[in-house]
């Protein structure tokens, strides 16, 4: 019994550190039957394995924990299995579904007066509503979840929520705040030992600063944040670090790196069976295309991200390639 307390609680910190891939390779070497009995087990090995780019397996595993806990009446695990099915399922696109997920796992949460689920899932619809251009709704999603993850004592939700914040703020351009809240969510993902999230925060920093026109300081944190991931092996954060570096190359003024990196990031995330991820690298390529006068290359494709983003309802996203696709119609004709 002390044996298996002592591998949950070694398992559960390097999930929560960030440590993805350690956690694969350590709950790797586990007996099958040892990890498909115990709920908790599958869940952490699933939620990792997700997090890597093995989504299917991932997948597989996050719903062996659900069916396992629900068939125990562990309504703790159940409803961190149901978070985690719909964070699997917006990784794909799937987004009313994972809405499904996260509602009804808030919902039961909340009767259950389960503080840590009612932050992890505030949080995850708070994502849904920024990918769906509602900022104000998705700030105040983030600020229940703040409020929860605060009355739980849990500072790792804390240093993700502040993290989220930070971009919402970035793509409102309110950038002094979003750098603002990139520093707290980094100094809160330091103290909690989160490696991936530390470095995740600096991306969402760098982004800010070549916004900003800042653009050695923004090259210097996208390339310290990619050397994190890149080490501690996160596949999809390495994705997303490298559609940064992207922004970052083009403001240097090296198109073709720039170019090639986005077609990079778009092969990447196609593999990953991430459409979200997808589409934002069309709709990079297609303004970095157009800034070098390619705008028929240009159009096909921002109508390529705009048919994606319908998908899932990003209105926000889509008026602004419509408007986008109509300036490339009018500078050609």
């Amino acid at each position: 019994m002390r044996k298996s307390l002592a591998q949950l609680k070694k398992a559960l910190e390097l999930s929560e550190s960030g440590q993805h891939a350690a956690v694969v390779a350590y709950l790797g070497e586990f007996p099958s039957e040892e990890i498909e009995q115990s709920p908790t087990l599958a869940l952490l090995l699933g939620s990792a394995r997700a997090r890597l780019g093995q989504i299917d397996e991932g997948q597989r595993q996050v719903d062996l924990a659900l069916a396992s806990s629900q068939k125990r009446g562990d309504r703790n695990v159940e409803f961190r299995a149901l978070n985690a099915r719909g964070a699997i399922a917006l990784m794909r696109g799937q987004v009313d579904e994972a809405e499904q997920f996260f509602t009804r796992s808030l919902n039961a949460a909340k009767r259950e007066g389960d503080d840590a689920t009612v932050g992890r899932c505030s949080n995850n619809l708070g994502i849904i509503e920024h990918y769906r251009g509602q900022y104000g709704r998705a700030l105040s999603s983030y600020n229940i979840a703040l409020a929860a993850f605060q009355q739980a004592g849990l500072k790792h939700g804390l240093a993700e929520v502040e993290h989220n914040m930070g971009i919402t703020y970035r793509d409102q351009r309110f950038l002094p705040r979003a750098r603002e809240q990139a520093e707290r969510a980094v100094r809160a993902a330091k103290e909690v030992g989160d490696g991936t999230l530390s470095a995740s925060t600096l991306a969402i920093q760098a982004e800010a600063w070549v916004l900003s026109g800042d653009v050695e300081l923004a090259r210097r944190q996208i390339d310290e944040a990619l050397a994190v991931h890149r080490e501690l092996g996160d596949e999809l954060e390495i994705t997303d670090d490298l559609l940064i570096l992207a922004r970052v190359v083009a403001a240097e003024g090296n198109a073709e790196e720039g170019e090639r990196l986005l077609r990079e990031v778009i092969e990447r995330a196609d593999r990953e069976k991430r459409p979200r991820m997808v589409a934002v690298g069309h709709r990079d390529l297609a303004h970095l295309l157009a800034s070098v006068n390619r705008a028929d290359e240009a159009t096909d494709a921002a109508r390529t991200a705009r048919v994606t983003y319908s998908d899932f309802g990003a209105v926000g996203e889509i008026q602004k390639l419509d408007d986008f696709i109509e300036s490339l119609c009018y500078v050609a004709r």
